[in-house]
């Protein structure tokens, strides 16, 4: 009924030159410029995931984070799906634990079942975030390993509390049931729970990292883990055919994403807190979580669903800036959107923020 409406929609927000959310819009050329920029003449390319370039990022990252070892993958959805499949050797279990709202579940066109072999068990409510005792109900058959994103971005960057993930890694590894972590934002937690990287990670047997979310790289991944995971992980790699040529393009941008935008992830989570309050002072606009426990929240809008986009159409053309990101769910009188905060919204001050929010709910919310 609003596909004509939301692709729409989608293509003025695409034309802004501002944006709330996300990172601010740069060229393919300048960004292959910068990246050529950072890279001194002595550096060399990696062949088939050796190389000094590529294995030296790889202990960097496993230091940052406290693990053994690190191996540098094309994409999550390769390094998650390893993951479990190790632990499901290990364990002697084809059963993962996963959260309805898991990305193997919901983008991956069920690669755990069709590729690996591996049977889901769902754990929690989709609209909530997993507690202990729905992990040890689903303990009940064998299970292979456990999995966690945090923070949990399709229920608006949901973040246990540090004692209920305390709680939730001691139990399993009492079980003897390996924790693996979704840590495709994994950048935004230290700040949530004034802990360190290490610390966090400690908790999980092994992790995945995103490169291209939080810190603007082209593409790629980490898994993480000890030692002889990670080297069963490499074979792994190579049966899923991620073992390319030449990765450095993408460690490259890897390396300078998160040179450039870690240390703003604090910054950022604070900005956060800052436009959700915002948006929640709006007739008709909360945000969930209320208050944000990352640097991430989705914006409810309670609205007849047409007029709103229309509105918002005409006010972008005249505007040039984009405050609320294509809705994904929308129906008659109800829209969802999702605000990450990325180096975008440094672009204005708050002042200038608050000034555009309050126009936009002149024009587009009171009219």
């Amino acid at each position: 009924m609003h596909e004509t409406l939301i692709q729409t929609y989608r293509q003025y927000a695409e034309l802004c030159q501002t944006n709330v959310f996300g990172h601010r819009r740069v060229s393919p050329k300048q960004i292959l410029q910068q990246l050529a920029d950072s890279v001194t003449d002595d550096e060399l390319s990696d062949q088939y995931g050796k190389g000094v370039l590529i294995e030296r990022f790889e202990q960097e990252v496993a230091a940052l984070l406290g693990k053994q070892s690190a191996l540098f993958l094309p994409s999550g959805t390769m390094a998650q799906n390893i993951a479990l499949k190790i632990w499901a050797d290990e364990q002697q279990s084809d059963r993962v634990a996963l959260h309805p709202t898991s990305h193997l579940l919901l983008h991956e066109e069920n690669a755990v079942e069709a590729l690996y072999q591996l049977k889901p068990v769902i754990v929690g409510q989709a609209d909530q975030l997993p507690h202990l005792d729905e992990i040890k109900a689903a303990t009940e058959v064998p299970l292979a390993a456990v999995l966690l994103e945090l923070p949990m971005r399709e229920i608006g960057g949901q973040l246990p509390t540090w004692e209920a993930l305390v709680s939730q890694s001691e139990w399993l590894h009492a079980q003897n049931i390996p924790f693996h972590m979704d840590g495709a934002r994994l950048w935004q937690c230290p700040e949530a729970y004034n802990k360190s990287l290490q610390q966090i990670c400690a908790l999980f047997d092994s992790i995945y990292v995103s490169f291209y979310k939080d810190l603007g790289g082209i593409s790629g991944a980490c898994l993480l883990g000890s030692h002889a995971f990670i080297e069963k992980a490499r074979v792994w790699q190579r049966r899923a055919g991620g073992n390319l040529f030449a990765l450095y393009p993408y460690v490259v941008a890897a390396r300078e994403g998160l040179k450039m935008h870690l240390p703003q992830m604090r910054q950022r989570r604070d900005d956060a807190l800052w436009l959700a309050g915002q948006f929640n002072q709006l007739s008709g606009i909360s945000t969930w979580p209320h208050t944000p426990h990352s640097s991430m929240f989705h914006i409810v809008i309670n609205a007849e669903a047409s007029a709103f986009l229309k509105r918002s159409i005409d006010w972008m053309q005249g505007n040039g800036i984009c405050l609320i990101r294509t809705p994904y769910k929308v129906n008659k009188n109800r829209l969802i959107s999702e605000i990450s905060i990325g180096d975008a919204f440094a672009k204005l001050p708050r002042a200038k923020w608050q000034e555009t929010i309050v126009d936009f709910a002149k024009v587009v919310l009171e009219a």
